[in-house]
Parts: structure tokens; sequence; C-alpha cells
């Protein structure tokens, strides 16, 4: 990611958070950024633990975040965070603390496990996803399954200025990875709706030509400096969401990059179906960048 200044990473101990943690640390050394890590003790769990114990809860309380600062501790050194680095354990709902931290800290990222513990899922959907809603800033989930750098790097262009970011944010992942980098427009082909009931063998010359004009576009909307190594890909699918899981499969993608809000106006919801969607069915991590902001 480019300009990247202040990077703050939620911890709560699953085995994604300690990939976010991992991934957190490799992105402030690169970008020369302030790294802050937060771990948030939910009172409303506290007090649960302690309701038929009421005299011991302040005592069960300072206990449980003297283990927690110790734990977030040595996985900070586990990591290989440096000194000048901060970290903290907070009391508060977990979403209310990353989100009022990232808008206090004017945090540029905000790292997370891609699922976390169970404690953390509230109402409907997870903390992850209610983060991608929510936060002002760019959001990256983390899979459990990422032990490595990326080595795939994967944007989704939708020909929207927010695509184009997040075309901008890839190049510069790969380019610090030496990472494969691959940008990919999926559509839909209204017009094979013709063929339901009838051949029409027209249709498949006519599908040929308007995916080759497609990656003709892709190509000059990316705009991808020379010398940058990059496969295009224009692909055709049923939902955005479904080509985009399908494409990310078939190249094993280590990262997917997204806009928050592209041409046709997707809606968090939407966003985070696509984004639930690829956590589940491939092994990957999420970048989401939001709309570039008006000077």
């Amino acid at each position: 990611m480019n300009r990247l200044k202040t990077i703050l990473v939620g911890v709560d101990f699953s085995d994604s958070s300690r990939r976010a943690l991992e991934q957190a640390v490799r992105l402030a050394q690169w970008n020369q950024a302030r790294l802050r890590i937060i771990h948030a003790l939910d009172p409303d769990v506290m007090d649960f633990v302690g309701e038929e114990m009421p005299p011991a809860l302040d005592e069960l309380r300072l206990q449980h975040r003297e283990q927690c600062i110790a734990r977030l501790a040595e996985w900070a050194e586990q990591a290989g965070v440096t000194d000048g680095h901060s970290r903290e354990v907070m009391y508060g709902a977990p979403l209310d603390v990353l989100l009022q931290e990232s808008r206090s800290r004017g945090a540029d990222l905000l790292v997370l496990g891609a699922t976390g513990e169970s404690a953390l899922t509230h109402g409907t959907g997870t903390l992850a996803t209610k983060c991608l809603r929510k936060a002002a800033t760019k959001v990256m989930l983390v899979h459990a399954s990422q032990t490595r750098p990326f080595r795939r790097v994967l944007a989704c262009v939708d020909f929207s200025e927010t695509s184009r970011t997040a075309v901008t944010q890839a190049i510069h992942v790969a380019a610090q990875e030496e990472a494969e980098l691959y940008l990919l427009h999926v559509f839909r082909a209204e017009w094979k709706l013709w063929n339901s009931q009838i051949q029409f063998p027209a249709l498949a010359d006519f599908n040929k030509s308007q995916q080759a004009i497609l990656e003709n576009n892709l190509r000059q909307f990316t705009g991808v400096p020379t010398g940058v190594k990059v496969i295009y890909a224009v692909t055709q699918a049923k939902t955005h969401g479904a080509g985009i899981a399908e494409y990310a499969h078939q190249i094993k993608a280590d990262l997917v990059v997204l806009g928050s809000k592209g041409r046709t106006n997707l809606n968090y919801v939407l966003l985070g179906s696509t984004v639930d969607r690829l956590l589940k069915e491939i092994p990957c991590s999420v970048l989401l960048v939001r709309p570039p902001v008006a000077i």
C-alpha cells in the first residue's frame, strides 16, 4: 500500500489475528509506518462471567486485563514488533474500540483477522464484516492460512474511480512483495439470456468480440506503468461475487483487492456478501479500499 503512516491492528488471540499481526508488522516495516496493536476487552463478556459473584468482578477484570497485557506483549515479540510501536489492552466493545481508535489515530489501514473468536460476533455479521462496512479507512482481513508473504495479488476492476485506487494499491503491494499481479474485470453477459430457448451461433462471435473490447478497456483504464508485469483477465459470471471467487480460486490468489463502492453503487450488504464468500471458499486475504477523497 502507498503512503501508509499509521497502521492499526486488532488482536483477539485467534489464529487469524496472529496472521494479521504478522502481516501488519511487515507492512509497517515496508512503509516505515507507526504500528498500534489493540486488544479490546468486551465489558459485556466480563459482566456475564461475573454475574454470580459480583464482589469478585473487579478483581476478575484486573486479572484478565493483566493476562491479556502479558499475552499481547508475547505475541508482539514473536511477530517481530520493534521499539517505537505501541500496544494497549482497552475496555470496550471491540467494534467501538477499533472504529474510535482508527478515527482518533488517523489510521491509514486497519488490519484484522478474517475470522475471530466467537465472542466477537455480535448481531448480524462478524466483527470483521462490520469493520468493512463502518471503518472510514482501508481495511485488510487476513486469512488464518496466510503464513507467508503475498505471492499472487488480484485487483478487481469495475471501471470506477474506487477500483482505480484498488489497482494502485495492488501494484504497490505486488512490487513490495515481488508478487504476481492480476487485474480482473467480471461482466454479466445479459445477451446470453436470449439464448435460453433458441440457439444463435452469432452470439458466440459477439461474446468473443465483447470480451476483447473489455480487455482492451481494462488495459487502458488501469494505466499500469511500463515495466510492471501484469496479467489482465476478463471473465463472464452470473454475479460479480461468483466471478471474483472463481477466478481467485483458479489463480490461487493470496490477496484480493476490492473497492468499497463502484459504478453500480454497490452497497455494503452486497460487499459483505462478496467478501464473506471469498473468505469461506478461498484461503485468501482481502484488502478493501475506500473511494478517493475529493480535494
